[in-house]
């Protein structure tokens, strides 16, 4: 009995080992793809070869200057980052007003949250784009091709789903310690940055990096809004294989060592968040 049991614990064990080492493969092939193309020559790409008969570095040299690399990613971090920044702090206001507090609209309101999540973004461009237009000829004011209009866009789909995420985060929290702390003279104001803020904070570090990453990733949006002094990287990697579509060859190695490059500032950010986006994940809260 005690060795068949050992028999059957030993085989789950080797199954769990060999479905990590497939899961890890699916993973790690992609990228290990894309490194050696970015070390390929362009000529070599394109005619189908798989490993290339001597490494590219120039590759890494020339992608600066075939494109606005470094303008691209610059404008990428700016714009994520307030679009993360704002929605995480606007969410943290509202979650915590929609948790603590019962007023006429709160579930209409609450279920506006999770219809705005249901309607597909492309739905979205073409109205989106034609009131820009209207307001920008109404008003003289110029709006497509500013920071302002694509963080505001990007906030419009990043809210509702943040503001749900620290909701959840928000009901974990005991309404007693702020309760003790109102006995004790503190202001609501007082209650929400020195009790809520320090308590909520894994949430806000989650909302924060998929805010983030909302803004970093898409292309729909960044394609139709912006120009070329305020394009974000995801539009700018484009750039590399426009030349192939007027006639020039594309700069496939170019391509995939930008898009290496590109990547960078979202692997440190989960390097740095690490802690806490692991164990806002996995809690739900900071354990008081």
């Amino acid at each position: 009995m005690t060795h068949s049991m050992s028999l059957e614990r030993r085989f789950w064990q080797r199954l769990r080992i060999v479905l990590l080492i497939v899961f890890g493969l699916a993973i790690l092939l992609p990228i290990a793809y894309v490194v050696l193309v970015s070390l390929t020559p362009d000529t070599e790409v394109g005619g189908g070869s798989i490993f290339p008969t001597h490494i590219a570095w120039d590759n890494y040299r020339l992608m600066w200057s075939t494109v606005h690399l470094a303008h691209d990613i610059g404008n990428s971090v700016l714009i994520s980052g307030c679009t993360g920044v704002l929605a995480t702090l606007v969410a943290l206001l509202a979650s915590y007003v929609l948790s603590r507090f019962r007023f006429r609209g709160r579930k209409p309101f609450m279920v506006s949250l999770i219809t705005m999540q249901t309607i597909p973004q492309v739905m979205m461009l073409l109205p989106l784009f034609v009131i820009l237009v209207i307001i920008q000829n109404a008003l003289r004011v110029h709006l497509v091709g500013q920071y302002v209009t694509i963080i505001v866009t990007y906030l419009t789909f990043a809210l509702p789903f943040a503001c749900w995420l620290l909701l959840s985060y928000m009901a974990n929290i005991p309404i007693e310690l702020e309760e003790a702390a109102q006995m004790d003279g503190c202001t609501r104001w007082q209650v929400l940055t020195r009790i809520v803020l320090p308590l909520i904070l894994p949430g806000m570090v989650v909302t924060f990096v998929f805010s983030f990453l909302l803004g970093w990733s898409d292309v729909l949006f960044a394609s139709v809004l912006t120009t070329p002094s305020t394009q974000t990287v995801a539009v700018g990697l484009q750039s590399y294989i426009a030349t192939g579509e007027s006639g020039g060859s594309v700069f496939w190695g170019q391509l995939m060592a930008a898009s290496l490059t590109s990547g960078i500032p979202v692997v440190v950010i989960f390097l740095f968040f690490q802690k806490f986006i692991i164990g806002g994940l996995a809690n739900g809260a900071v354990k008081g």
